[in-house]
This record gives C-alpha cells, structure tokens and sequence, in this order.
C-alpha cells in the first residue's frame, strides 16, 4: 500500500517538469527566439501600460505630497521622522484603539501583522504517508477506500475536526480545522481491517480510479455555540456570513446570523453530479447546533445510500475523467475563503489507465514528491499589539472580553484600508 502509494503521485508538478524538461531538449530556433522575442516586448508594453494606469490615479508627485505633509505634521508635534503610533497618538491628544474599537483607518494606526521569526530549512517536506513524516511527525495521509460495504465503489467517512499542529520549529502548535477518516479500509483479504491515519494537516489524500466512483459520508464535529466560530476574523457584511434571510425574525433564543462553523465538502476540478457538488448552499452545522440555518436549501442526500443522519451528508463522485490532480475543500456561503484558510482542504488524485502505463514504461518517475504552497502568517503576540492593535481573535485565554494574542494562531487581514486619507489635504496616504 505505501510503495504503491507513492507510485500513484504523479502529481501536475511532475507532469509540468516533464513538459518543460522536453521543451528544454532542443535549442531554440529562428522561430522559437522570435517568438520569445515578442513575448517579451508584449510584456514589456503590458507593463508600461499599467505603470500608466496607476500615474494616472496616484503619481509620484502625489506621493512626494504625501509623504511631505506627514513629515510637516510630525514635525509641528515635536515627533521624530520615525515616529510609531502610540507616540503620534499621544502627541495628539488621543488613545490608540485596541481589541474591539473601531479601527484607525485613516491615521497612523497599522493594521498588519509579523510572523514570529522562522529559521528556514530547519524542517523537512512532509511526505505521503506516516513512514514519510518530517522532523515534526507531519505527513500527508493517505485515505484507506472500503471496497466492501458499497461494492464497485471506493467508500469513505471523513469528519471534519478542530485541532492543533505544529507548523514549524519555532512555533508553537497552531490550532487548524481539517478532514479526518474514521472508517477502517479493505485489506488484500477483503477486510475492514486498515486502520485510518490520524487527523494531519491537508489529509487525508483520497486516490481514485478513473470510472470507479467515490462515496462519502461528511460529518461535521466542529465545535457548536460560541466555541464554534472561528478564530479568524469574520466579515459579517459579507453575503452568506452574517445575517441569515429570516432577518431578525428568527425563533426566541436563537442566533439571527449564520453560524460560523458551517461545512461541506466540494470536489475542485471533479465532474460531480448537482446534489454532491458541495455548492455554497449545500452546507451543514454539526448536530446539535442552536441555529435557525441548520443546513443550506440545497442540501439533497445521496439515494441510495443510508440518510446520514444530522450533522452529516453524503456525496458521490462519478471519476468519469482522465488522470489529474484536484482537491476537496469547503464551499460553504460567505466563509469558503476562511474555512480554506483554517485547513480544509485536502488532495484528491485522480488515476487512469494511461498514467499507469507511463508510470510503467518508466517515462513519469516512480517517485514524486507532492508540493503544496500556500501562504499564511502567524501572530506573534510580542509585536501584534503593536502592528494590529484591534487584533481581537484567536485562541488565547479571554481578557477583558477578548482572546489574549497566542503566539502561532492563524492571523488574517481585517481592515479594509481606504486610499484616501482624509486628514492628508493631498488626498493620499504617505
């Protein structure tokens, strides 16, 4: 199972060196450097017109303006060039917002955070499978299919959980929210007896076979309540994340807005069938829940399978196309972005006959190492009062109504910065 594992990692990595290694055989010709060539100065005009664009909006004078009128007002304060905020606020009379005030969003307040310092190179790539793991015992899983309870099918019960992992040396654990298996896989003998990797980062992997379907049972066991909402900012004004259609009109005792720990599964690139296309509006809570919005309108269980019951769905896709890469992540209205962000997401390879044949002709690698690159960036609670100071979310202890900073919880953008300055008579921020 692991050796084969690895053999059916023939990620779109692998395929794009492939392409670009052949490419690079030949030398270029005549034609070939022409084309470059104009490539080059279409790019090189598409530059500068964009370069116009912007002087268009905000030219260099603009800036000079700018950045002259602020270093007029520091000076009518008595300020240093390099004043920070708290300096600037106190000199003006007035009280730098913290947790839960209304951001500055026109001053000297910043509203962006550092990571903790990272050595780089210090951990390894976590591979497939738990023989795979790094020096921080990360790895991707790798799903285990039942092949007996629904025959001619590939079947999985994913749950989706909060946890915590460490993503680098020099931090601490950081608390995520991912896809789990919980079912046992077929063995050679044609039992459930393969134990389910435990919950990691990204996983677990499903790999299937081209016309051979996947059935999933998807049950949400996020939190419920106020433990439930995610540690990240929210933007409540955004549609499908704050106030649900009732309005106010809602039950005695239950919440007018959606609930934040809503999910569902969506097949990124898969050729699903409607009622297992985990769209923005086929979302569940987890059972229990005290919410008017239960699950999206669009909910619609597979048929032939058992009614999951609540807090769960299930799902089937058809594999009906070639080989390639795709995942699974969640879909759910107003928060995809920020469930993405939190961790669920995990691999989904899809294998057909034609891959398996290069595969054994030897003309793609046996061995492939999957590259994920994604981009986060973590509180750092010795700087983030600082560099965000109505950063107001989190995991940490409450105080004063509010998480306290944890070093290595997920940070996120949440001011929306305007580009005009009302207090610069340029109409511009420095």
């Amino acid at each position: 199972m692991k050796a084969h594992a690895r053999r059916l990692m023939a990620l779109a990595i692998a395929v794009v060196l492939l392409a670009g290694s052949s490419a690079g055989v030949a030398a270029a010709g005549p034609t070939e450097k022409g084309r470059i060539a104009r490539l080059k100065e279409y790019y090189a005009d598409k530059m500068e017109k964009a370069r116009e664009r912007q002087d268009r909006v905000v030219t260099q004078a603009d800036r000079d303006v700018a950045a002259s009128n602020l270093a007029k007002k520091l000076e009518e304060l008595g300020l240093p060039s390099d004043a920070g905020p708290e300096e600037y606020f106190a000199a003006m009379g007035m009280t730098m917002p913290g947790p839960g005030d209304v951001p500055d969003y026109s001053g000297m307040t910043p509203n962006w955070a550092y990571t903790p310092p990272l050595r780089k190179f210090v951990d390894g790539l976590p591979g497939l499978g738990p023989e795979n793991a790094n020096n921080l015992g990360q790895y991707l899983s790798v799903a285990k299919p039942d092949t007996v309870t629904y025959p001619g099918s590939d079947y999985y019960e994913i749950e989706l959980r909060e946890y915590t992992e460490q993503m680098h040396s020099d931090l601490p654990p950081t608390t995520l929210r991912g896809y789990v298996q919980v079912n046992y896989g077929t063995d050679a003998e044609g039992n459930n007896t393969l134990a389910p990797d435990p919950i990691h980062y990204l996983g677990p992997t499903i790999i299937a076979s081209k016309d051979r379907p996947v059935r999933i049972k998807f049950t949400n066991k996020l939190p419920t309540g106020e433990d439930g909402d995610l540690f990240i900012p929210v933007d409540t004004s955004v549609m499908g994340a704050g106030m649900g259609p009732l309005m106010e009109d809602v039950p005695e005792g239950m919440p007018v807005n959606y609930s934040e720990n809503r999910a569902t599964l969506h097949l990124h690139g898969g050729r699903s069938p409607w009622i297992s296309d985990g769209t923005p509006h086929q979302w569940i809570t987890p059972a229990g829940e005290n919410t008017p919005y239960p699950k999206g309108v669009s909910v619609v269980n597979v048929p032939d399978m058992p009614d999951p019951g609540d807090g769960s769905m299930t799902f089937y896709y058809t594999n009906q196309q070639s080989a390639r890469l795709m995942f699974y992540h969640d879909h759910s209205y107003g928060i995809t972005r920020l469930n993405v962000y939190a961790g669920e997401a995990s691999g989904y390879i899809l294998q057909d006959e034609t891959e398996l044949d290069l595969l054994a002709r030897g003309l793609i690698p046996e061995d492939q190492v999957p590259l994920i690159i994604q981009d986060k960036t973590f509180v750092d609670a010795a700087t983030i009062g600082q560099t965000d100071p109505t950063w107001q979310w989190g995991t940490g202890p409450v105080v004063d109504g509010y998480p306290a900073p944890k070093t290595g919880d997920l940070w996120l953008p949440h001011v929306y910065m305007p580009a005009q300055n009302p207090y610069d008579i340029s109409g511009y921020n420095a």
